[in-house]
């Protein structure tokens, strides 16, 4: 028999799936806006010449970065339309656990958009992963882990501003520096056929610090 704990944990990610692969609303968004962004890179490093040993990195976190910020603020904006997340409020579960659930909910959908863009990462710049693509698959997770955890707190305290749409990613992208510079460092090691092992250590403890801290005040930014 599961505990409370994960009992809360399956249903609030179920929830959150369920509804997303009936709506498909945000992966298709995030998905053809990272399509967009990965052409634009093609095309400006082709016209201008561009040495093409850094832009795959480039426009894999660039495409994390805005497709995320994305996907999260249509995800939050979506449950307070439908007084979803006023339910959350009430309901009698541990609010650190739902806070998890909507972690793991937010980062599979960013984790499969990224999983169907690295194909088309390697037509446009023509680069072969090969044995690199273990190296480059934890990178990511951990990458898109960190920023997940910082961004589903940041909705939270943004979710009932009057600008709330600008507030959030003016407030997130200085938290997601760290990651975002150490998910870059990591990618592009990689890419080299480096193993980027203290740029893995850094964004485990900064998932660990992040998710805690997440954790924690969850249930403080619902009563708000």
């Amino acid at each position: 028999m599961s505990s409370p704990a994960i009992s809360t944990l399956k249903m609030m990610l179920a929830k959150d799936l369920v509804r997303e692969m009936r709506s498909k609303e945000i992966f298709l968004s995030s998905f053809l806006f990272s399509v967009i962004l990965m052409a634009a890179f093609h095309f400006a490093s082709a016209a201008n010449r561009m040495p093409i040993e850094y832009i795959p990195t480039t426009a894999l976190w660039v495409c994390i970065l805005f497709s995320g910020t994305l996907g999260l603020n249509r995800t939050h904006a979506s449950e307070l339309k439908n007084g979803c997340f006023r339910a959350l409020m009430l309901a009698p579960k541990e609010a650190g656990w739902i806070y998890l659930a909507k972690v793991t909910s937010n980062a599979l959908l960013l984790g499969f958009t990224l999983c169907l863009l690295v194909p088309i990462l390697v037509l446009f710049f023509q680069f072969n992963p090969g044995s690199a693509l273990f190296p480059l698959l934890l990178s990511l997770i951990l990458g898109i882990l960190g920023f997940v955890a910082v961004g589903t707190v940041i909705v939270a305290v943004t979710a009932n501003t009057r600008m709330s749409d600008i507030l959030f990613p003016i407030i997130q992208l200085p938290l997601q520096v760290p990651v975002l510079i150490a998910g870059t460092q990591a990618t592009q090691l990689c890419l080299e056929g480096k193993t980027p092992t203290d740029w893995w250590q850094f964004l485990v403890a900064i998932n660990v610090v992040y998710l805690s801290i997440g954790f924690l005040v969850y249930e403080f930014l619902l009563e708000e």
